[in-house]
């Protein structure tokens, strides 16, 4: 029931900034998390809103033409709010075609923020699904254009082909981690981050046969990923050909967590279940 009222008030909330052709904002915190509040990147909507600018402010990006009921969004909130006291703001895309007006609406909403607010770039997190993860991509750097200050931390779920006119890549944020789940279908095998993660080697996921289903995995690790219990102990590979059980080895990397400290910029191998608990730990692979 409360999955399918969030997804009823999300698109009602949703609808009248989609119809203007512009990205939407919806907000939410652990008080409003079944009411959330419809935002405009501007002082006012702000100030009239429960954003609380000493919480640390989540903005999740979704697949191209995602609105405010995005399960990618539903998996971003429910995660996030189940660990800490912050800010989640949603972006609506539905009605939205134009890449340039989406990274700066989202980016105007950032620098609000920082400039208005005295919120520090470091105290927000961009993630970004599908398509959406070459958007945060795109943000993160009008950000740094605007203020000077380059983003901090972007998370990338499963980026698709490069189909839009900003690439993700590493120069976009002082640290890019990626989570491939289905490279060679809807998602790319390419790494774009400092750090890339390939679960079961970044293609089809343990339980899914159709490719939707492996693409939509990345965000449903985001509940563990995020969790103090992660156990997605990860394993340094060469490269993408020699990337096996026999040819990598662990590290103390978790996915997910590296933004915590300085990891060594590569890819990365994890194995997983098929359902909840998806963390397998370290497994098969020797330690470095």
């Amino acid at each position: 029931m409360q999955t399918r009222a969030f997804l009823l008030l999300a698109l009602a909330l949703g609808s009248a900034a989609a119809a203007k052709g512009e990205p939407g904002f919806l907000l939410f915190t652990r008080r409003i998390r079944e009411s959330p509040q419809a935002l405009q990147p501007e002082v006012e909507s702000l100030v009239r809103s429960s954003f609380y600018a000493a919480h640390p402010t989540v903005l999740s990006i979704p697949r191209w033409l995602g609105n405010s009921s995005a399960p990618e969004h539903s998996a971003v909130v429910a995660a996030q709010l189940e660990q800490r006291e912050c800010n989640v703001i949603t972006v609506d895309l539905a009605e939205t075609t134009d890449e340039t007006a989406i990274a700066e609406s989202v980016s105007q909403l950032i620098e609000l923020l920082s400039r208005n607010f005295d919120v520090p770039l470091e105290r927000i997190l961009l993630v970004g699904f599908a398509e959406g993860a070459h958007l945060a991509g795109a943000v993160a750097a009008k950000v740094q254009a605007d203020l000077g200050q380059r983003f901090p931390h972007l998370t990338a779920l499963d980026p698709t082909e490069g189909s839009l006119e900003h690439l993700l890549s590493p120069s976009d944020a002082q640290f890019v981690e990626v989570v491939h789940t289905n490279g060679g279908g809807l998602g790319t095998l390419e790494r774009l981050g400092h750090v890339d993660y390939y679960p079961n080697g970044g293609g089809t996921q343990p339980g899914c046969v159709e490719d939707s289903c492996s693409h939509e995995r990345s965000f449903e690790l985001l509940a563990e990923m995020w969790s103090p219990e992660n156990d997605f102990v990860s394993a340094l590979c060469g490269s993408l050909e020699t990337m096996s059980v026999e040819s990598c080895r662990w590290t103390s990397l978790k996915m997910g967590q590296g933004s915590q400290w300085a990891p060594t910029p590569g890819i990365y191998f994890l194995e997983t279940r098929s359902s909840q608990p998806f963390a397998r730990g370290a497994y098969h692979i020797s330690f470095l």
